[in-house]
């Protein structure tokens, strides 16, 4: 069986979190049309679906981001969660960080980015003071107004190919 050094090394850097802050968990990412909701309907708007994954991350400059991320298991209530957001521009620059209290039903944190221009972003979760977990995305301008669906979510699998997991 062969083993490359370079999985070898995330599997090694995977391990160290893991052991060392005992805290790990998935990415879950979904879009969301709000041009066609009203004022209350976004207030009032939750998103219930989210596909799973890190890999081959592409979104539209058009549609609100919605991330989730699901826990290994469940942290302290009472934990300090932040979630840090930075665009590469000649290195990753922090333009939004976020508090977050994790919802102790999914054992996971939500939120969502609005408005983000075309470009590479880094985004990375951190479980009491110690970035544990992030992941680079690119957002780009799309090529095409394509039929809106009715209910306002985009289907998140024409960017990328994952598994679905229900909030």
């Amino acid at each position: 069986m062969k083993i490359r050094f370079s999985n070898l090394l995330i599997l090694s850097y995977s391990l160290f979190f893991v052991s060392c802050l005992g805290m790990s968990g998935e990415f879950g990412w979904a879009l969301v049309d709000e041009s066609k909701q009203g004022q209350l309907e976004k207030k009032f708007f939750n998103v219930q679906e989210f596909t799973l994954t890190r890999e081959k991350l592409i979104f539209p400059t058009d549609k609100t981001l919605v991330y989730l991320y699901k826990f290994s298991r469940m942290p302290n209530p009472e934990a300090e969660i932040y979630v840090s957001l930075s665009r590469f521009q000649v290195g990753f620059n922090e333009i939004e960080v976020k508090r977050k209290r994790p919802e102790i039903s999914s054992s996971s944190i939500t939120g969502s980015f609005q408005e983000l221009i075309s470009g590479k972003y880094l985004m990375k979760v951190s479980y009491e003071g110690e970035v544990i977990d992030n992941v680079e995305f690119r957002v780009i301008e799309p090529e095409g107004k394509e039929e809106e669906k009715e209910s306002g979510i985009d289907d998140i699998d024409k960017y990328t190919k994952a598994k679905k997991v229900l909030n």
